[in-house]
């Protein structure tokens, strides 16, 4: 799934900006015959900030996967009080580790990003849901907002697992009306996304969710949604 265009475009000018700015960094030693930062005015508070900046980015791309991690102490200095020279190289292998990953960004080897944004998003829906299923009395309907709104995390879910699949799972019907969750479900069994098992846990949550979006709260209780709210949760950081 892309990202929203103007994030999009937001982190590839980052990655464009970010390189030209340590591009300028070089040219601004090389005219100066400087072979360390220190030697340049302002060239430790320039280069520190650069670092930062490109570790942001990296971060911010990579989220915290252990490649993140590794580019991101690839680019830090060593100690800011020597700055032992020359780092021309040090500055060189830095562009080239931001021309890289901004290659693979562009040309849609990544999907770090785009998982952690949905990840960040379901974790904030679910604790809303879980706030609703707080603010309820027992014996009332306070825990029905709560069932729909996870109900709803749960299909956005399975959606995102039917395009993550190779080849994608359509999340459409022929006449291009969206799929359910129940159809969702079945298509993801069929692909052995998950087992039997695993496919009739979910169908009682889409169950719940059916319910509490119809009005037949007599079919489901506030512990249904509880449980519900605790297995889907499990779910997402399972499958997402």
């Amino acid at each position: 799934m892309p990202l929203p265009p103007g994030l999009d475009e937001k982190i590839r000018n980052r990655f464009d900006e970010l390189i030209e700015k340590w591009n300028k960094l070089l040219s601004e030693m090389k005219e100066q015959g400087a072979t360390r930062v220190s030697n340049i005015p302002r060239g430790i508070s320039d280069y520190e900030a650069l670092v930062l900046n490109s570790s942001s980015l990296i971060k911010t791309v990579l989220a915290n996967s252990e490649r993140s991690k590794e580019l991101q102490q690839n680019i830090a200095h060593p100690d800011t009080a020597k700055y032992p020279g020359p780092v021309s190289s040090s500055v060189k292998r830095i562009i080239g580790i931001l021309e890289g990953l901004k290659d693979d960004y562009e040309n849609g080897f990544l999907d770090n990003l785009e998982k952690w944004i949905v990840a960040n998003i379901s974790a904030d829906y679910m604790e809303q849901a879980e706030a609703l299923l707080g603010e309820g009395k027992s014996g009332q309907y306070g825990h029905v907002p709560a069932a729909v709104l996870c109900g709803a995390v749960l299909e956005d879910s399975l959606r995102r697992l039917c395009q993550r699949q190779t080849p994608s799972i359509s999340i459409t019907k022929p006449n291009g009306q969206p799929k359910k969750l129940n159809a969702l479900i079945d298509e993801l069994q069929k692909a052995n996304v998950f087992n039997q098992l695993k496919a009739k846990q979910l169908r009682w949550w889409a169950q719940i969710r059916n319910s509490a979006a119809h009005g037949k709260f007599e079919e489901f209780t506030r512990e249904d949604v509880k449980s519900m709210l605790k297995d889907v949760k499990n779910f997402l950081a399972d499958y997402l």
